[in-house]
């Protein structure tokens, strides 16, 4: 079992989820405006009560699949302002994906790319990532946008690469190496 909490950013502090964040999670993760650049559909309640409880105990990272997901709230606070997720996407290659997600309320603030940011150099020294990447819906422009804001490049355009919400759509692909990013 390996480990990334405690984990803070400037304004931020990244935790386990609790019991607590299922309804401003579910507020969120239910909108069609939010699953569209989610890879899914809205999740409805018993989906996000599943995965919240899923995701509040110890979490194993040894094998590819295996995930982090932390929730983020503004220091001084248990407020959910959104999520963090990291992916073991290829154990043998030290690959590891990265998503994020706020709650509306907490957009515009530099929240994501501040969580971002702290998430992929937790996965550089604490997981022992070699390279961290985010695949994206093309249509995503914010999440393009912290992708280049945190230092990450722009890699690939898979052309029509999945059919969701009822058309074909892009997927983005950025990405980080360990050695292109500088530690204290």
């Amino acid at each position: 079992m390996k480990n990334v909490l405690p984990l803070r950013s400037q304004r931020l502090t990244f935790r386990r989820l609790t019991e607590a964040d299922i309804e401003p999670m579910h507020s969120y993760q239910s909108r069609e405006d939010y699953a569209v650049h989610a890879w899914r559909g809205p999740r409805d309640m018993d989906d996000v009560i599943g995965m919240v409880k899923d995701h509040m105990g110890e979490r194993r990272w040894a094998e590819d699949g295996d995930q982090f997901r932390f929730a983020v709230s503004p220091h001084d606070s248990d407020e959910l302002a959104g999520e963090i997720v990291l992916t073991l996407a290829d154990a043998e290659a030290s690959q590891v994906e990265i998503g994020w997600a706020l709650h509306p309320d907490h957009t515009g603030k530099g929240y994501a790319a501040e969580a971002a940011y702290a998430a992929v150099d937790a996965a550089f020294q604490k997981l022992g990532a070699h390279r961290v990447f985010a695949r994206l819906d093309s249509l995503n422009v914010a999440s393009a946008k912290v992708c280049e804001r945190i230092g990450m490049r722009h890699e690939a355009t898979l052309r029509e690469s999945h059919f969701q919400l009822g058309e074909w759509r892009d997927e983005l692909i950025y990405g980080v190496l360990v050695s292109e990013r500088e530690f204290d």
